[in-house]
Parts: C-alpha cells; sequence; structure tokens
C-alpha cells in the first residue's frame, strides 16, 4: 500500500521539478536579457554601419543631408571630429569636437539618454535664398536607432530596445549663429538645459559674444554692433523667443533686449531699452563736440528678409547739452545772456519712426529751462530736413533784440508753458546746410522797431542797439536801415531781396536759437 502510494507522488514530483526549473529559467533569462540586449546594443553601436544608418535617419527627418565622421568609441563615450547638416529649408550647421556618453542606466528604463553631449564649436548658418518657406528651426527628436545596412536587429530584440529620447544637456563653446536680416552672434558660448522628448521647446543659455545687426544709423559707418553679456532664449521648432538679452553698445551704454524670431515667415521682432548710450557713437564728426550727453529710451525694431527694418519708440537725451557752437556765442553777446554760450538742454526728447531713408520725429521737446522751449514734429527724408516748430522764450531773452517782442515772437500757443512768447518755426534743408524762416522775421521785426522808435533812437543809441544785429558798418547807419523798414511795407519783395543781403553782413540771429542748433 506504502509502496502504491510512493509510486503515485513521483510524476507529481518530477512535475513540481520541471515547473521549478523553467521558473528558475524565466527569471535568468529575465535577468540575463537586459545585458544580453546591452551587450548587443553596444556592439552594434561600434559597427560604422550605425553610423551610416544614423546619417540616413538623421537626414530623412529634416529633410536634408547629414555628414558624420567616424565615430571613436572611449568606454561609453564616443567622439566625432566634424558632422554637418543641411536641410532642404535652408539651414546649414557645422560642428567639430562632438563628444557625448551614452546613459546605460537610463536604457534599462526603456529611454536613450546622452549626457555630456557637448561640441567645440557650432556654426548655424539660415541661408537667404533657400527655396520654400515651411519647417522652422531644426528641432526634432531622433527616432529609435534601428538597423544598418549591415546588421540587421533580430525582431524579439526590438521589444526591448528603448522608444524615449532625452539629453542631459548640451554644451557648446564657440557659437556662431547667422540668418537673414542680416543678424550674426559670433564668439558666444551656448548651453542647452535638459531636454525629454515631448517636450515642445528647449531653453537655451548664451554668454559673451558679438551681435551684429541689420540696423545703420545716418551716422554710422556699419551697422549696429552689440557685445552680448548674457541671452536666454526659448527654442521652438516654429519660434526662437528672446526671453531677456543684457548688451553693451559704445563704451559702456547697455542695452536690454527681448523679441522673437520666425524662421519659417523669416520675420522677427526686437524691443529694446537704451540706458547710458554716448551721443558721440551717434553723430558726425563736426557735431560730436557741439552736442554731449546721453540717450537712453524704449524702441521696438521689426524686420523681415525681404523688407528693411522699421524702427519706432521714443528716445531721451540726458545730461545733454549745446556748445561750441559760434553762433550760440554771437546770440550770447547779443541777448547778454551767456547762457547761450552753452546751451544745457533740460529736456530733449521724441517720438521716432524710420524705415529706409526715413526718420521721423514726433511730439519733438527741447527745453532749456528758463531761456527756451522748442516743441514740434521733423521729418528727414534722403537727407532732406522738413521741420514745422513753435519756439518758445523767455521775454528777458528778448530784451535786446528790437522788435521781436512786438512784432514776432506774438502767437498764440494753447496749452504751452507759462511764462514764454512764442512764434512759429519752420526747418527745411538738409542736415548739413539747413534753412529757417525766422531770421527774416526778425529783420523784419527790427525794422519795425525802427520805424516806430522816436528820432533819437537813430543816433548814437540806435548804433548801440543795431551793432549785435546788423554789424558795425550797417549799424552805424541807422537812417538805410529805416529806409529797409519802410519798404518792407511799401515792397515787401525788396525788402526781402535787401533783407537777405543784410543778413550776409552779420545778421545770423536765429541760426544760433533755430537753424543754428541743427546746422553747422
Amino acid at each position: 500500500m506504502a509502496a502504491r502510494n510512493s509510486r503515485r507522488k513521483r510524476p507529481a514530483q518530477r512535475w513540481g521539478i520541471l515547473l521549478a526549473a523553467l521558473a528558475g529559467l524565466a527569471v535568468l533569462l529575465a535577468l540575463l536579457t537586459p545585458a544580453l540586449v546591452m551587450g548587443w546594443v553596444r556592439g552594434y553601436l561600434r559597427d560604422d554601419a550605425f553610423r551610416a544608418k544614423l546619417e540616413a535617419m538623421i537626414g530623412t527627418r529634416l529633410a536634408g543631408s547629414v555628414s558624420l565622421a567616424p565615430l571613436r568609441w572611449t568606454g561609453d563615450e564616443v567622439l566625432s571630429r566634424r558632422a554637418s547638416v543641411e536641410t532642404a529649408e535652408g539651414w546649414k550647421a557645422e560642428l567639430t569636437g562632438l563628444h557625448l556618453a551614452v546613459d546605460w542606466a537610463a536604457f534599462r528604463d526603456r529611454q536613450w539618454r546622452l549626457l555630456q553631449a557637448g561640441a567645440d564649436s557650432l556654426d548655424l548658418t539660415r541661408n537667404a535664398t533657400s527655396g520654400e518657406v515651411g519647417q522652422g528651426l531644426p528641432l526634432t527628436a531622433p527616432a529609435t536607432a534601428q538597423a544598418g545596412p549591415g546588421r540587421a536587429v533580430p525582431g524579439w530584440l526590438r521589444a526591448w530596445l528603448p522608444d524615449r529620447f532625452g539629453v542631459d544637456g548640451v554644451r557648446i563653446d564657440a557659437f556662431t549663429f547667422s540668418h537673414p536680416g542680416p543678424w550674426r552672434l559670433a564668439g558666444s558660448a551656448l548651453r542647452v538645459a535638459p531636454w525629454q522628448q515631448g517636450d515642445a521647446s528647449v531653453l537655451v543659455t548664451l554668454e559673451n559674444g558679438v551681435l551684429e545687426t541689420p540696423v545703420q544709423l545716418p551716422t554710422l559707418l556699419h551697422p549696429i554692433r552689440l557685445n552680448l553679456s548674457s541671452a536666454t532664449l526659448r527654442l521652438a521648432a516654429d519660434e526662437m523667443r528672446l526671453s531677456t538679452a543684457s548688451l553693451t553698445w559704445a563704451q559702456g551704454g547697455e542695452v536690454t533686449a527681448r523679441g522673437h524670431l520666425r524662421p519659417s515667415s523669416r520675420d522677427w521682432q526686437v524691443e529694446a531699452t537704451l540706458a547710458g548710450i554716448p551721443l558721440a557713437e551717434l553723430l558726425s564728426p563736426d557735431w560730436k563736440l557741439r552736442l554731449t550727453g546721453l540717450i537712453e529710451g524704449d524702441l521696438r525694431v521689426l524686420g523681415s528678409a525681404a523688407a528693411e527694418p522699421t524702427v519706432e519708440g521714443q528716445v531721451r537725451l540726458k545730461n545733454a547739452a549745446l556748445t561750441a557752437l559760434p553762433l550760440l556765442n554771437q546770440l550770447a553777446n547779443f541777448t547778454r545772456v551767456e547762457r547761450f554760450k552753452r546751451l544745457v538742454l533740460d529736456v530733449a526728447e521724441a517720438d521716432v519712426r524710420a524705415a529706409g531713408q526715413t526718420r521721423r520725429f514726433e511730439k519733438v521737446v527741447v527745453e532749456s529751462a528758463g531761456l527756451l522751449r522748442l516743441e514740434g514734429d521733423l521729418t528727414l527724408q534722403a537727407g532732406q530736413m522738413d521741420g514745422r516748430f513753435m519756439l518758445g522764450v523767455t521775454p528777458d531773452a528778448l530784451r535786446w533784440i528790437p522788435g521781436a517782442g512786438q512784432h514776432v515772437f506774438t502767437s498764440s500757443y494753447p496749452g504751452a508753458a507759462a511764462g514764454m512768447v512764442w512764434t512759429p518755426l519752420r526747418i527745411t534743408g538738409t542736415v548739413d546746410a539747413p534753412q529757417e524762416d525766422l531770421t527774416a522775421r526778425i529783420l523784419s521785426g527790427a525794422g519795425k522797431a525802427l520805424v516806430d522808435a522816436p528820432a533819437q533812437v537813430l543816433g548814437k543809441a540806435g548804433e548801440t542797439l543795431l551793432t549785435p544785429v546788423l554789424g558795425g558798418d550797417l549799424a552805424k547807419k541807422p537812417g538805410e536801415v529805416l529806409k529797409s523798414a519802410t519798404d518792407a511795407v511799401s515792397q515787401p519783395g525788396e525788402a526781402l531781396k535787401k533783407a537777405g543781403e543784410a543778413a550776409e553782413k552779420g545778421i545770423d540771429l536765429l541760426k544760433g536759437i533755430g537753424g543754428g542748433l541743427l546746422g553747422r
């Protein structure tokens, strides 16, 4: 009986042992398979066929061509001397000294993850003459590594390969970026934050470098160049957004910028705040000694590959002064106001708009407190000036200008600053040779003042009064001046002609106030 029971238990024991062995084998395979897969992948990555497959795969993803120098593996780190990428959308990237390491711990979690990725240099360029506009920045995730031409991935192995991708940051020691506009950044260090497949954008920081812009001022021989201190960007497939950038310009002037660039449409926008920009960097050589100070303001610059940039915003001058102007010295002698010799500009501001050869200054306000104030608009078109202003001065400044208070500065100006008398001022001509309409009216006012003056003013007192205006020779002949004033009433055309002749003898009064502030 016992023997029969023993024989019945033996098959059950055999099945138990077999099941235990199968379970142990399954556990062993489960433990060994990742190692087997990893070992196969390590060998595959070192195969030159993998490099060829990688070139073809990335080229297909970017609709372009890829060239990658042979890979040199040292442990888990791989080096490549050179790589180049060129897409049908006009992007071209040249890299040297590539290096990275594979995170095999992440591989066990079915993720391709790159460590210590970077390059010695990256030159990224957008071709201005590329064909169709479509794809934006070449930002995409590589596909899971597949078999190369000479080595197939076994079917059972595919299920164990990672299906996610990530990079633990990228470091580029020397970065150069060129884009139609033209914009160019050179000599910068680039850092890319960690990025996972599925992220819509990636954070990029830049340090140092020189930024060349397409913005060129009339007084500069070359477009504006800025020294980059730092910048933070958010890079997506269809847009590059500049969160903030800190730059310096013109010996310490600061520029803080924000903006975006859309590669697909090739348009861009930059908003900049200026602080402490020396005026000497913006003026023509002959004006650098005349006008000093710092410029500050807020500007917005719009542009595209197909159009010249446009600029709009507000600018202000700080610590500004006009000096070394002979006409201001004459005006100081004439009015007996020494402040004209060095005209401190307490207020100097305007709204600006610029496109091509046209520059418009609106809501212009220039003031030297307690002396004069200028308000109006000015347009510069291909070097030609068209300005319409109201000029206000204090009555004391006119005390020694005959007839100015009674016949010239008589306009009403609603909303104007109190304590000033006003007159219109028109400025035309060119920047180098401006013309104004106030001198003739000053002459006419002086003539009318002589008509209205008592007879004794035509004597020595008349000479004293007229010398600063007409010069010593003509001032000694007040009768001729009186005749000119009478002609101004009866023969205005001839009077203007004579007024012009008289002006050549020294009557440049307003060029110290109006045109003189802008001319040579």
